[in-house]
């Protein structure tokens, strides 16, 4: 995005908020570099020692921050270091749908890898059908995949409502953003807060989509972050607190029994049929930690 901003009919009407969660790697001088050569308005926020820096956290005290320091925005534009927006005209797509939809809370975009393979844009809201099935059904008899209904009212754009659109990269309307109170830091610090955080504005009446576009990327080369080594608990834990919250009287007939009978499941059927071993010991593990964290869920 650095290299068409300040060419683009954004340059004047942005500024970027960056919130470094510890990197050593350099990326902060990097910014800064950036910055100066592309002449954007940045500013990096660091956590104090002991703060809190989950991706919820990180996020909400990003916005917060931009409020105060520029209280005329209406948007905010959610970004990831995985991201890639290549032209300005998804994002002026984007920008036509929430001015003509009073009751859109926030706009994506369908994105690609960098190999030009579509990527996961969002989901409908979760099921306890599927809760109980696993991820890995789910995945590959697609049973979250997205209904798109493609309206091309609007001239050079189509757009679908969708119930659950990912956080990255997302145009938000700042008042959807302050009516809902932002993520929940503290029942969903990284797994499913997107998905909470929509469930919250679909009770209030918001509503979220995606417009259709091939200039927008979200691929991390498969990189795996310290986080992502413990995902599957991580998004057992999400996705737990997610129907206690929305379904407290559904969850009950879920868990723990039918959990933990998945599991167990799954790590025999691991245990009898996998051959590499060092897929069959990497799976035993993750499988193995799942059924025991799944009665205390999955803290």
């Amino acid at each position: 995005m650095a290299d068409w901003i300040p060419a683009s009919q954004f340059s004047w009407r942005c500024a970027v908020i960056v919130y470094d969660a510890g990197s050593v790697d350099g990326s902060i001088e990097w910014l800064m570099d950036e910055a100066q050569k592309s002449r954007l308005t940045l500013q990096v926020l660091l956590p104090e020692p002991g703060e809190d820096t989950s991706f919820a956290a990180g996020l909400n005290k990003c916005v917060n921050y931009a409020v105060q320091l520029y209280p005329s925005i209406d948007y905010l534009l959610f970004y990831e270091t995985d991201n890639q927006i290549l032209e300005p005209k998804p994002l002026l797509d984007a920008l036509k749908q929430l001015e003509s939809r009073a009751e859109l809370a926030a706009c994506g975009f369908t994105v690609r890898l960098h190999n030009g393979l579509p990527a996961g844009v969002g989901q409908p809201f979760p099921s306890l059908t599927n809760f109980i099935i696993g991820k890995n059904l789910v995945d590959k008899f697609q049973l979250e995949r997205i209904p798109y209904m493609w309206d091309d009212t609007l001239e050079g754009s189509s757009f679908s409502e969708v119930d659950v659109v990912y956080t990255s990269p997302l145009l938000v309307k700042l008042d959807a953003w302050k009516e809902s109170g932002g993520l929940d830091v503290h029942m969903f610090p990284f797994a499913d807060c997107d998905v909470d955080w929509a469930r919250r504005l679909y009770k209030l009446g918001w509503r979220m989509g995606v417009i259709k576009s091939n200039s927008v990327i979200h691929d991390n080369l498969n990189f795996l972050s310290a986080w992502s080594m413990t995902r599957a608990v991580q998004n057992h834990r999400g996705r737990l607190r997610y129907f206690k919250r929305h379904r407290p009287v559904g969850i009950i007939l879920v868990w723990p029994v039918l959990l933990i009978l998945r599991h167990f499941l799954e790590f025999t059927f691991v245990k009898i049929s996998v051959r590499d071993q060092l897929i069959r010991n990497r799976l035993l593990g993750q499988f193995s930690c799942l059924l025991k964290s799944s009665i205390r869920g999955y803290e």
